[in-house]
């Protein structure tokens, strides 16, 4: 197994246990048997947004250029991390910036990572936002610049953790032939820590 299939699936694990670990916390405290949501008398939680976040995300990159190829397969196991700020402006409105890496199992390919604005729509637990800013891309051995744009989703499972999807589609311009530009779309799972986000 390659070190970036090590790196990958060791994102997916921890993701996938520290997810195990959200639920169950969330079922204890707005499940049956005791939840909060039951309580007489209590008003329901409020859910802000506003605050520094990190996590790790997994998923797969999807090799779109057309007429060339950029990835040895056309598909890739994709993982990594995101670090960002939200800043709650009024409710609904979400604004943030976000940075994030993806190591990508490919051996022509080892990452590609973003600088992005977010602007999101809040709806209690449910955050929908777009996305979008600069791209960089390890491409025969040099980094190449480009865009990112896209989209996605986050639920708060309680104040500190939330999970989403997000997908993004990138555009390069090739390095070895200025008519040619290098596509990726990926789609990708996220688990994320909100540091002093509250309900």
């Amino acid at each position: 197994m390659t070190s970036i299939k090590k790196q990958a699936f060791a994102v997916l694990s921890a993701l996938a246990l520290v997810a195990s670990v959200s639920f169950a916390k969330a079922a204890d405290v707005y499940g049956d048997g005791g939840s909060l949501k039951d309580e007489p008398g209590l008003a329901t939680p409020y859910i802000g947004w506003t605050g520094f976040y990190a996590g790790g995300q997994v998923g797969a990159a999807f090799d779109i250029t057309d007429g060339q190829e950029l990835f040895a397969d056309d598909t890739v196991l994709a993982g990594g991390f995101h670090l960002g700020f939200n800043w709650q402006m009024a409710n609904p409105i979400v604004v943030g910036l976000e940075g994030d890496i993806d190591f990508l199992d490919d051996e022509n390919t080892e990452f590609v990572n973003t600088i992005r604005a977010r602007l999101g729509w809040a709806n209690g637990p449910l955050l929908a936002y777009a996305t979008g800013g600069a791209a960089f891309l390890d491409f025969a051995e040099e980094v190449d610049t480009g865009f990112v744009v896209g989209g996605g989703l986050e639920y708060k499972l309680q104040n500190d953790w939330s999970l989403g999807g997000e997908a993004l589609y990138y555009n390069f311009e090739d390095p070895n032939d200025a008519d040619q530009e290098l596509e990726i779309f990926t789609a990708r799972a996220r688990l994320t820590y909100h540091i002093g986000g509250r309900y």
